[in-house]
């Protein structure tokens, strides 16, 4: 169970939206595809620079890339978050990625057999691209 002191992401039945909780508050996200970006290294693992809404986290990991150019991006789609079996596995293990340092290293390969065990699409790259506006 999360609590107020875990930012988490949260897909609500009863209103068909994505929420995500931080400090106490609770906000909307929306029915929208969402995204990580994140670096690896032989060290400390793995380590999450950004989460949110794809285009928000596309572009931010563009600026990243001309510093690090590792930086890993995962688009995470509508259809996938509000799949009834998919959809809670996808949230929990973006929720893990949130609260536990270094458990994004490996995030696309668990995104990826989530996606392939329910049939839903979701798209693991290694590269950031420029979002479509």
């Amino acid at each position: 169970m999360n609590d107020d002191r875990t930012p988490y992401y949260r897909f609500d039945d009863a209103t068909g939206q994505l929420f995500f909780h931080a400090g106490g508050a609770r906000t909307i996200v929306g029915d929208i595809d969402l995204a990580l970006a994140w670096t690896t290294d032989e060290w400390s693992g793995g380590c999450l620079h950004k989460h949110g809404p794809a285009e928000m986290v596309e572009l931010r990991a563009l600026e990243i890339r001309e510093i690090d150019p590792s930086i890993q991006v995962a688009i995470i789609p509508w259809e996938a978050i509000r799949h009834p079996e998919a959809g809670p596995k996808i949230l929990e293990e973006v929720n893990a990625c949130i609260a536990i340092s270094g458990r994004v290293k490996d995030f696309d390969v668990r995104l990826g057999e989530i996606a392939a065990s329910h049939e839903v699409e979701v798209s693991p790259r290694d590269t950031a691209s420029a979002p479509s506006l």
